[in-house]
């Protein structure tokens, strides 16, 4: 090891001793087309940084940042003679080290500090510099132009937006400069308005761990070792070393490891020719550990979602979880652990997949909610998202497993199904990473008594978080429990869950599913559903209601349409109040569709529109039957209501697209306006709004008068 020397070395420091060069056999420099990686790169650098001086600018907190290894070996044509600053080809750490650079670069414009930013980087007249690549000529050439023509933040936005001359037509051919004018656009976005200044704790503070690997074949034979796979760093190699055991063979780990690792070679992304098994596989091992640490946890209290101190051992799950920090830990696998895992990870993506014969026993199911893609994520790491939808379902294979229990392909979709459902859940998303660890929890409490999910209503006082077992869930369950044909039921309600406006949460349909034409007036929606006995509940009269559901939102499938929400105008859900004696509202009382979706007035709708074969006609009916109270053009401009002049002004303006309730469901009434004139007698002017009106000339609707005369006098006539 005598020819090899590790560091800690500053900015400052590797740019003042050594000419680093990128080979050309070096991939392109790609993080600037990367913006997330760029993004969580820089951003866990102003993070780290904190809090600066309100005078000054400059950082309070002058500790060292290390961000990783640098890797380096000096070219054969080195002559330690006779030259002072030694050229050290980079192995790994391009993507990082370029970044820094170019944000050193971008901060001492910002600062004025351009002219320290050329002494530190050894920048000369004869145009040599400390961080080159020289071997790759446009690339080479691109970067001294820049230092030379740039010296301003005004002239870097000139070459940011292609308006300087001295920006080769070639360079746009050149990967690397593109994704550096990539890098210095974020950056830019992400700096310009900052007070802060970062130069001078950058160029001092950030640190790297510099590995010196002195002789040249040994450099040349690492760098082909680190990149053989087109990763900077063969991280599967790291996780190998890292994992292995003391107490087998070394023969029958290797072994076992090439067999896990075939299984994700041949589950690799084959649309890309560089993915390669490590993804896959490293991500395996990522769940594993997650679920060994959550089975370990006795501390984390199920239903504490947010207040989770950063010692806590939760926390440590977290981290892992979210996939920015991950360090496996010996302590978690052993060959046999590693070995039942694969096992269950072989029978989700290949045994379930081939056994379809419970699927026979439902109608318009989407059975298809395990991805293979999850075997080699394009980012490396399954989503948090994912993660809750997947690792619990890995987990109750893993355990169905060792408990010598068959594993049940229908009460497996069941969990896939209701961990799915969940995931669309506004409360789950917020702390999406601490649910990932309720639901394994869950899935364990569960199997310990049962291997059916909705039995979990059973057992919901053992320590099942509140949140993963919702009201609304809880009724589901019960309905599925005490049902005759469950399979029919599961049907109906997988179905309306499926709707993208429902969105998962189908108690309005549920609930008003206990009503009738008459009684629905009556209707409240329950937050707990405490009134909705699953002894009562009625799966025709259901899908009944979820067909006319349907049928009522077929022009828009993902919002509730306009259509819709222009005829609640004419009922009790908008009202008029009094804003001033110069203005008036017109407002809803809640203008989102989740909270209209469990209002009385639009679920009394599911029973009116039972007679007509479409929302069309349904709708065109309300209007026939409002109209017909006018006997004339002139009549209908006698129409004092303002909600009735709302509607008849979008009756006449939406097929034009002339209407836009994205300008806002609400509206602002001026009662005297200046120089206007109404089709109607009342004069008055409205303006959309969303939540507070404060008036604004665009939130007009195009209110002449000629558009209602056109539309209305034909029915006159």
């Amino acid at each position: 090891m005598k020819n090899q020397q590790l560091k800690e070395q500053s900015l400052l420091y590797l740019l003042s001793q050594n000419n680093f060069i990128v080979p050309e056999i070096q991939r392109e420099y790609v993080w600037g087309n990367n913006s997330d990686v760029l993004n969580r790169f820089l951003d866990s650098i102003i993070d780290k940084i904190g809090e600066t001086c309100d005078d000054c600018g400059n950082p309070k907190m002058q500790s060292k940042i290390n961000v990783g290894f640098l890797y380096t070996y000096k070219p054969s044509y080195i002559s330690y003679s006779y030259e002072r600053f030694l050229d050290e080809n980079l192995i790994d750490g391009q993507q990082r080290f370029t970044t820094l650079f170019l944000l050193l670069f971008y901060t001492s414009l910002k600062e004025n500090r351009i002219e320290d930013f050329t002494d530190a980087i050894r920048y000369d007249e004869l145009k040599e510099m400390a961080f080159d690549y020289k071997v790759r000529n446009l690339t080479h050439i691109f970067l001294l132009d820049l230092i030379s023509n740039v010296s301003t933040l005004e002239q870097l936005n000139q070459v940011l937006d292609s308006k300087t001359t001295w920006l080769l037509n070639d360079f746009n051919k050149d990967v690397t400069v593109l994704s550096m004018l990539n890098a210095l656009r974020l950056i830019d976005s992400k700096f310009q308005t900052r007070k802060e200044k970062y130069f001078s704790f950058l160029l001092n503070n950030i640190k790297f761990y510099h590995f010196k690997t002195e002789a040249t074949n040994q450099g040349e034979e690492l760098y082909i070792t680190m990149n053989a796979r087109g990763e900077a760093l063969s991280k599967n190699e790291e996780n190998k070393a890292a994992l292995m055991f003391d107490e087998i063979s070394l023969f029958e780990f290797g072994a076992k490891w090439e067999e896990w690792q075939d299984f994700f070679w041949k589950n690799r992304d084959k649309t890309n020719p560089k993915s390669n098994a490590d993804v896959g596989f490293n991500e395996f091992l990522r769940w594993i550990q997650i679920i060994e640490m959550t089975l370990i946890d006795k501390e984390t209290d199920a239903n504490e979602d947010e207040k989770i101190s950063d010692e806590s051992f939760a926390k440590k799950i977290i981290t892992l979880i979210q996939g920015e920090h991950i360090q496996l830990d010996k302590q978690y696998f052993s060959i046999d652990k590693i070995e039942k895992y694969f096992k269950a990870v072989k029978y989700i993506f290949e045994d379930y997949y081939n056994d379809v014969n419970f699927q026979e026993k439902y109608e318009n199911v989407n059975f298809d909610l395990i991805r293979k893609q999850w075997l080699c994520p394009a980012e490396k790491t399954i989503s948090q998202i994912d993660a809750f939808r997947f690792l619990p379902v890995l987990y109750y294979v893993l355990k169905q497993d060792a408990d010598n229990k068959r594993i049940e392909p229908q009460k497996l979709f069941r969990l896939i199904k209701y961990l799915n459902n969940l995931r669309k859940d506004r409360t789950i998303t917020k702390t999406i990473n601490k649910q990932v660890i309720n639901a394994i929890n869950l899935v364990d409490i569960l199997l310990n008594q049962d291997s059916d999910i909705a039995n979990v209503i059973k057992i919901e006082d053992k320590g099942i978080s509140k949140t993963l077992l919702t009201f609304e869930e809880r009724c589901k369950f019960s309905i599925y429990l005490n049902s005759k044909n469950r399979e029919d039921v599961e049907s109906a309600f997988w179905l309306a869950e499926d709707h993208k406006i429902l969105n998962g949460k189908i108690g309005p349909i549920l609930q008003i599913s206990y009503y009738d034409s008459k009684s629905c007036e009556n209707f409240e929606y329950s937050k707990n559903f405490s009134e909705y006995s699953s002894n009562e509940f009625n799966i025709n009269h259901f899908k009944e209601l979820l067909s006319n559901f349907f049928k009522l939102t077929q022009e828009d499938q993902n919002h509730l349409s306009d259509n819709i929400w222009a005829s609640m105008l004419l009922t009790p859900y908008y009202s008029l109040k009094y804003y001033n004696e110069n203005h008036s509202t017109v407002s809803c009382l809640t203008p989102d569709d989740f909270e209209l979706l469990r209002n009385k007035l639009f679920l009394c709708k599911l029973f009116e529109i039972s007679k007509y074969d479409s929302a069309n006609s349904y709708f065109q009916n309300i209007f026939e039957l409002l109209i017909s109270n006018y006997s004339s053009l002139e009549n209908l401009s006698e129409e004092i209501d303002y909600k009735h002049q709302i509607y008849f002004y979008y009756r006449c303006l939406k097929p034009e697209n002339k209407w836009d309730f994205g300008k806002g469901k609400n509206f602002g009434v001026y009662l005297k306006p200046k120089k206007h004139t109404s089709f109607f007698n009342t004069n008055v002017r409205f303006q959309h709004y969303r939540l507070k009106w404060q008036g604004a000339e665009y939130n007009y609707f195009d209110d002449n008068k000629k558009h209602l005369n056109k539309f209305y006098q034909p029915l006159f006539n």
